[in-house]
């Protein structure tokens, strides 16, 4: 897919550290902190849904850091799939798998509670365009909490960046 037309884009919004259920600046982020916001997921032109909890702004990035390495990852597999299925909340399922050069994106029925979308299935999108979009999201999310609280950030990302934790 043409880089003038990613078929994927993903990018965050509105971030703030957790502190029992109530949102705080990030410059107050500490190790043990999640952090909610908007994250953007972006795939053939259309914003996926159900991200949050409590709404769009409401996504856990101490998750949701993990959930997308661990897609990219499959994503560089010819027939690599990764399912998140937590269901916490009544969440859905998302399922990234990879046919050859092209990959698809499935909002599924959940094992555990939640209920999958019918217009959500198979959506087609470039494994290429996932993986750049990935690590560009990626690096920037990090720059943003070193650039906000640049002492705490380094342990948090020790702590909730997947790249960073030992195998």
């Amino acid at each position: 897919m043409s880089s003038e037309h990613p078929t994927v884009r993903i990018w965050y919004e509105n971030l703030a550290a957790m502190a029992l259920n109530d949102r705080h600046p990030l410059s107050t982020l500490d190790p043990l902190s999640h952090v909610h916001g908007g994250l953007r997921l972006e795939i053939a032109g259309r914003l996926v849904p159900y991200l949050g909890y409590w709404g769009p702004d409401d996504v856990c990035f101490s998750q949701w850091l993990a959930e997308l390495w661990c897609a990219a990852r499959a994503l560089e597999q010819p027939g690599g799939r990764y399912t998140f299925d937590e269901g916490e909340q009544g969440q859905p399922a998302f399922v990234f798998e990879r046919d050859g050069d092209r990959a698809h994106f499935t909002i599924a029925d959940s094992a555990v509670d939640g209920v999958g979308d019918p217009a959500w299935q198979r959506v087609e999108f470039s494994p290429a365009d996932f993986l750049a979009a990935h690590e560009r999201f990626r690096e920037s999310f990090l720059a943003t909490l070193r650039a906000a609280a640049p002492v705490a950030a380094e342990a948090w990302i020790t702590r909730f960046d997947p790249q960073q934790r030992p195998v």
